[in-house]
C-alpha cells in the first residue's frame, strides 16, 4: 500500500483554472481504487480547505503540519498562542508587509493581505473562508500567519528578525498575485505531519509519496520515500525532488502517479 501526500495550491488546485484539473481527478480516483491512501498535505489551515473536506481522501495535514487528520479523526493539533500570533503580525507590519492569520474557522487579513487573496481566489474568496481581520474571534485558533509583499520583494530581513522558534518559507512568487511567505512553528513541517500519519497507520516511510511545488513542500519531498516536484514547481523544490513531473495543467498529477506506479 502507498501513502500519497499532495500539496494543494499549484499541485492539486490551479489558480489559472480556478479548480482541479480533470486529469488529476481521474488519477486520484484510480489510485484509491488501486488501494493507495491519499492525504492532502497543505500549508492551508482547516478553514481554507472547506471545499476539499468532502473529497474522497483518507486524511489531511493542515497548516504545514500543525493539524493532522487520519480516518476522520484529529490526531495532532498545535496552534500558535495569541502572544505568538500578535508578535508575528507586528513584525510583518514593521517590515511594511501585509498578512493573513489562518485558523480553524477562517483566515483573517489586513487590507493588503485581503487584496492579494481576493485576486488569487476572485469571487471564491469567501468560499475559501478569508475575511477582513476585524472578524477574527478572540478565541479563534491560529496555526500560521502568511506575509505578503509586492512581487519581487525581499523576505530576507524579516526572516532574519524572526525568533528562532519560528520559520519563514516562501510559498508564492507570482507577478499576478504578488509574493507570499508563511510563518510557522520551526519544529513543525509537512514532514512531521506525514510522520504522524505514518506512525498512526504503522506504515513505513518507504511507502510514502510526496508531491508539491513550493518551498514548504521541500521537507515533505525530502522525507518521503519518493519525492516528486511539479513541473511548475519553484527551482529549489525541483532540485530536492527524486523526479519532476509535468506542470499542473499538463497532466502533472496523472503523470506523477504513473511514474510512481500507483496507476497504469
Amino acid at each position: 500500500m502507498k501513502y500519497i501526500f499532495l500539496d494543494i495550491d499549484g499541485t492539486l488546485f490551479s489558480p489559472e483554472l480556478g479548480g482541479i484539473p480533470e486529469s488529476t481527478k481521474i488519477a486520484l480516483k484510480r489510485a484509491r481504487e488501486n488501494g493507495s491512501k491519499i492525504f492532502l498535505c497543505t500549508g492551508r489551515c482547516l478553514a481554507g480547505c472547506n471545499q476539499y473536506l468532502t473529497m474522497d481522501v483518507d486524511g489531511f495535514i493542515f497548516g504545514a503540519g500543525a493539524m493532522v487528520y487520519a480516518d476522520k479523526k484529529r490526531i495532532y493539533d498545535h496552534p500558535l498562542t495569541k502572544e505568538e500570533e500578535q508578535a508575528i503580525k507586528d513584525l510583518i507590519h514593521k517590515y511594511g508587509m501585509g498578512y493573513a492569520a489562518e485558523g480553524q474557522a477562517g483566515g483573517y487579513c489586513d487590507e493588503f493581505g485581503y487584496d492579494v487573496l481576493n485576486r488569487y481566489f476572485g469571487s471564491r474568496i469567501a468560499d475559501n473562508c478569508f475575511y477582513p481581520e476585524l472578524y477574527e474571534h478572540p478565541e479563534e485558533k491560529i496555526y500560521k500567519v502568511c506575509a505578503y509583499v509586492k512581487h519581487g520583494g525581499d523576505f530576507t530581513e524579516i526572516k532574519n528578525a524572526l525568533p528562532e522558534k519560528f520559520t519563514m518559507t516562501v510559498t508564492v512568487r507570482d507577478p499576478q498575485f504578488d509574493d507570499c511567505a508563511e510563518v510557522t512553528n520551526a519544529s513543525i513541517t509537512k514532514a512531521t505531519g506525514i510522520q504522524r500519519v505514518l506512525d498512526y497507520y504503522g506504515a513505513a516511510k518507504e511507502d510514502s509519496i510526496g508531491i508539491g511545488d513550493s518551498e514548504n513542500d521541500i521537507p515533505m519531498i525530502e522525507y518521503c520515500g519518493l519525492g516528486i516536484a511539479m513541473g511548475n514547481a519553484m527551482e529549489p523544490v525541483k532540485k530536492k525532488a527524486d523526479w519532476v513531473t509535468t506542470p499542473i495543467l499538463e497532466d502533472g498529477i496523472l503523470n506523477a502517479f504513473k511514474y510512481a506506479g500507483v496507476i497504469d
